[in-house]
This record gives C-alpha cells, structure tokens and sequence, in this order.
C-alpha cells in the first residue's frame, strides 16, 4: 500500500512538471548537453559535468536535423537547482542565443565568468542570482530587459557597463546585494529604477541617465559607501528611502522637474549637509538655503538633514521628515509649525531638548519615539492631539511642561520605556495653576509620580505679553487683522522662570474661536473699559 501511494506521488510530481516545461517535441543529448526543441526554438541546459568550461555550439545536428541555439535554460529539474553542487567554472554562448531564460544561471555558485554572445536580448528573473564567484560580464549592446534580481547577490561582481543597452527599466532588486559592485554604467533609455534595484550595493558615485523618470521605494537603500549622486533634469519621481541609510552621501540637488518626493526618502543620510531644489522648481523649494525640501503650496518641510534649519513660514513638518537623521542637541522650531507628522524625529539620538511652537496643534504617532537624548519638551496650549507613542522609549525625559488646561487625550503607553529608568517614575510634569488634579486622574498622565502646577498662563487678553491689558493689545489684534493673519511673535512666561517666544496671530484670539476678528478687538476693548 505505502508503494502504491508513493507511486502515485511520483506520477503526480512528473505531471506537474511536465505542465511546467513547455510545448517540447523532442530533447536530446549531444556531447553531454541536454536540448530542447520546442516552438521551433532550441534551447540548451547545462548539466554539471566534471569540466570546469563549457561552450555553447550555435548549431547541433541530432538525428540527421541541424538545431539553431536560441536560449539557454535551466529546466533540469524545476524543483531544486541543478547549479548547487557544480563545478562549472565558466561558459561561453554562442551568438545565436537571444534569450537567457529565468534562474538559467541561479546558485551556479563557482560560475567565475561568462561570454554572452552578440544577439542576447532578454536576461530573465534571477538569470544571475547567487553567483558569488562571478566577477567578469560584458554585456551585449542588443539587451533590451533585465528581469528582476537577474545579477541579485553577485557579491564579486565589480563593474558593469550597460551605456550601450536600450534597457527601459532597472527591474526590482536587479542588483541587490551586489557587495563590491562599485560603478554600473546606464543606458539614457532607462525611465525607472526599480523597487531595492541597487539596495546594499557598494556604489560610490553615480551619475544617472537624462531620460530617468522616476526612482522606485529603496533604489538605493543602503549604500553605504555612496557619496555622490547626480539626478538628471527628466527625473520627476522620488520615493520612499530612495537613498535610506546612504550615511556617507554629502550633498544633494532636485532638478526641477521634480513633482512628486516621498518624506524620508534620505533616512539615515546622517553625512549630508548640503540640500536643495532648482529654484525653477514649481512643486518644491528650499528657501533661505535652508537645506531641506518645503511643499511650497503648503509650506510644507517634506524632509531634511543635519544642517536643516527650518524658515519661518513653515506650517508643517511632514511623517518622517527627519527620522533617523541626527539632529543638533538644540533644534529650533519656528512658531509658524501647526502640525508635526509621524514618525518625523523618530531615532534622533541626539536631540537634547525641543519646545514645541504655541501655534502647534497636531503631533503625530511616534513622532518623537526612541529621542534617548531628549531631557526636556515642552508642550503649547493650542495642542489638541498627540498620536500613539509620540514619546515613547525617550528613557532621559526628565521635565515635561504641559500648558493645555484640560489634558490632551493620551493612553499609558505615551512615555513607556523598554528600560529599567521609567519616564513616569522619574520625570516631572509641570502643569497650569489649578489643574495638577485634572492631571492626576487623566489617562497617560495619571502615571507621572511627581506633577507640580506652577505653569502661569498669560492673560489671553494680554496680547503683546506685557502683563497689562491695555490699548497696545488692542492695537497688535488690529495690526493681525489688518495683515490677513500675519503678525510678529512675543515673549511670554514659560512657567519655568524664563519665557517663549509666541506667534502673535495665536495670542490676537483672545476668544479662543480660531480665528483672529473684530470680536477678539472688542473683547480687549471691554477689559479696558471695565478697567479689569
């Protein structure tokens, strides 16, 4: 019974793998390699032999019929592959081979070299990958496809010029892996480069084709020896970590055609000082040589480096705009930051302190997790939401000042900490005057062991933070209306002995309505007529 069962095993697997072949009529042997005749194409499997070269013949003849050479594949065995124990240590094809099929050379892992022909015009799906030993390939100028991880983890390959190809795309994970491949020459018809084509590589310098549209998610992750780029003028599209974790890249410049860049897209770029956009760009700029890319419709920072310093006018700081990215230890925000995004400081291990603008209102999930440097943080009255673990994992916090009067909705993972020095037990909360019990029995904030209210807040009505009510107040709310919202900034107490600095046009709402009108004007009015 157990024979019989397996027998039908063996059935079932040989049928499947003859649905797996293609329409063959005839395979034959013919000095040791094995070929396949089918759709009036021939194509050549090289079996492992006790020879370390193998050549290729253009033509066979087998049973009095002469065969043309068009392919080379590797259909052996589809279920294992047939390289994994082979000595072949080079192969040279014939002219005649146009297509190399997928896998044809997969895990051939003492294949050193490999003459292609003058006719090859598809390489196919991981044609290439795993052959570590593999430091010498010229390819033919009448390639037009690289399938994808066709030269995948060919650790000793050094250089490859592919200048004279008419390739369209640099597929998926083409050349990941790739640990000494030093300098790849492109061809000007490449329009994409493809999603990790070129991660963990050993680029140094690369200058990609005009004709380059659009660079895919982690093109070039991890190429830590990358120092120079050049993006040419017809790029149009960056995505996610396309240069992440590239630590010793310097400097970098968007060409103005540029629409459309994804936050983060430098992640880990800790070596670059020196970034820009074409001032002709109408998507993006980089204003007051800040060294980081704005949304310029809505003064919106998509992402920076080290040497970032934000300008005024910037409403917003985009998810992931600085994550991984070492900042200074003292990194100022401009009072114009509304909304602060996920994941935008995440992993700033140096990051000592930061006050969060008045004007903010919005931070995002993990915006600041895993800031192991950050001691201080100060969080403004407009505040209104903190995302999940936006302080999470900052072991070091040891002074918060929250300015809110009612507590702004958190849950008890906000300061969680993975070590032994927890934020709850060890921080202070510093809170308003009168509202430590409204802290003590909020969630999230409950878990602080030591809250203190000695946060004096200004008088709303107290605009230009004199510590007087008077027709100067009413004079700077006339001043933010007659600018449409535009207005100076002023210094008011920070509770601590020392002062902020706050955009006037949040303090001109004296209602607290969200806008700044006639009826924050006439509210001031009244104070000083009631002479209170």
């Amino acid at each position: 019974m157990k024979d019989m069962a397996m027998n039908r095993y063996i059935h079932f697997l040989l049928v499947i793998m003859m649905m797996a072949l293609p329409s063959v009529s005839k395979a034959f042997y013919v000095d040791g390699i094995m070929y396949y005749d089918y759709d009036d194409l021939t194509a050549a499997v090289i079996h492992c032999q006790n020879v370390d070269t193998v050549r290729i013949p253009s033509h066979v003849t087998y049973d009095g019929k002469t065969y043309t050479v068009t392919s080379i594949r590797d259909i052996y065995n589809p279920y294992w592959n047939a390289y994994e124990s082979c000595g072949i240590i080079h192969v040279s094809l014939p002219n005649t081979v146009k297509i190399i099929e997928d896998e044809a050379f997969k895990d051939a892992l003492r294949l050193r070299s490999i003459e292609l022909g003058d006719s090859i015009v598809t390489i196919g799906a991981s044609a290439f990958e795993k052959c570590w030993v593999m430091d010498s390939i010229k390819i033919p100028d009448t390639v037009t496809s690289l399938g994808k991880r066709a030269f995948a983890t060919c650790w000793h390959l050094t250089h490859l010029d592919l200048s004279g190809t008419s390739i369209n795309d640099i597929g998926e994970e083409t050349f990941e892996a790739c640990l000494n491949l030093e300098t790849v020459d492109l061809p000007g018809t490449v329009s994409s480069i493809g999603r990790n084509a070129f991660a963990s590589s050993a680029l140094r310098h690369i200058t990609l084709p005009n004709g380059l549209k659009s660079l895919e998610w982690g093109a070039f992750v991890d190429c830590d020896s990358l120092e120079s780029v050049t993006l040419p003028e017809s790029l149009t599209t960056i995505n996610d970590l396309a240069f992440g974790e590239c630590g010793r890249l310097k400097e970098l410049f968007i060409p103005r055609r540029v629409n459309y860049i994804a936050s983060g897209f430098i992640s880990g770029c800790d070596s670059l000082m020196s970034l820009a956009v074409d001032p002709e760009n109408p998507t993006y700029d980089s204003r007051s040589d800040c060294n980081a890319i704005i949304l310029t419709s809505e003064d919106k920072l998509i992402t920076g480096c080290p040497a970032t310093v934000i300008p005024e006018g910037v409403s917003a700081i985009g998810d992931y705009a600085f994550m991984g990215i070492n900042l200074p230890a003292t990194f100022t925000l401009p009072q114009t930051i509304q909304s602060i995004g996920d994941n935008a400081f995440r992993g700033n291990v140096n990051l000592v302190d930061i006050v969060i603008p008045n004007a903010t209102q919005w931070i995002g999930e993990k915006a600041f997790l895993s800031c192991r440097s950050l001691t201080s943080l100060t969080l403004p009255y407009a505040l209104s939401h903190i995302g999940y673990k936006a302080f999470s994992e900052c072991q070091n916090l040891r002074t918060v000042f929250a300015y809110p009067t009612e507590p702004i909705a958190i849950d008890d993972s906000m300061f969680e900490t993975i070590s032994s020095i927890g934020v709850y037990d060890n921080a202070v909360l510093h809170v308003p005057v009168g509202c430590a019990e409204k802290y003590r029995v909020a969630n999230g904030w409950k878990r602080f062991m030591h809250i203190i209210d000695d946060i004096i807040l200004p008088d709303p009505a107290d605009v230009n933070g004199d510590g007087e009510v008077t027709i100067a107040d009413a004079n700077k709310v006339t001043e933010v209306i007659i600018n449409g919202g535009g207005g100076g900034h002023s210094r008011i107490p920070d509770g601590n002995g020392g002062f902020i600095e706050v955009d006037d046009t949040y303090l001109a709402d004296v209602n607290g309505d969200g806008e700044v009108s006639i009826a924050d004007l006439n509210l001031i009015i009244d104070r000083i007529l009631r002479g209170y």
